[in-house]
């Protein structure tokens, strides 16, 4: 690794670490059990929403892709649908993959609208 890669990586890890170090130090301070001072700064740093988000869009952007063909399979025939399906889940995929490599580089600053979310979240799973 570069010089300026490790020093990304410990000036993020320095970053991550003073947060939690602070809010553990005034949790027991003012007799806060650990889990309620850390449901507490979650609402206190939204960035660290739009991190998980942003992690979150780069790990399952590659879901759009089945996402899109059963999608599709309903209103047209199998060949058409797995052609254009695969196309149309291939383009939003990578979409999704890039907008969460955004978010996650740049959790730490509140665009869009106060750390807000780009994309509606992917709902693979809720159906």
């Amino acid at each position: 690794m570069t010089r300026l890669t490790r020093a990304v990586i410990v000036v993020s890890a320095a970053m991550c670490a003073v947060p939690a170090w602070a809010a553990r130090s005034a949790s027991t301070a003012a007799g806060q059990s650990r889990v309620r001072a850390v449901m507490d700064n979650s609402e206190r740093y939204p960035g660290f929403d739009k991190l998980g988000r942003g992690a979150g869009n780069v790990l399952t952007g590659w879901l759009e892709i089945p996402l899109a063909i059963r999608r599709r399979y309903v209103s047209r025939e199998p060949v058409t649908t797995f052609v254009t399906g695969t196309a149309v889940g291939l383009a939003k995929g990578v979409t999704r993959t890039v907008v969460g490599a955004y978010e996650t580089v740049t959790f730490f600053l509140p665009y869009p609208n106060n750390f807000g979310p780009i994309l509606p979240p992917l709902d693979y799973f809720s159906q």
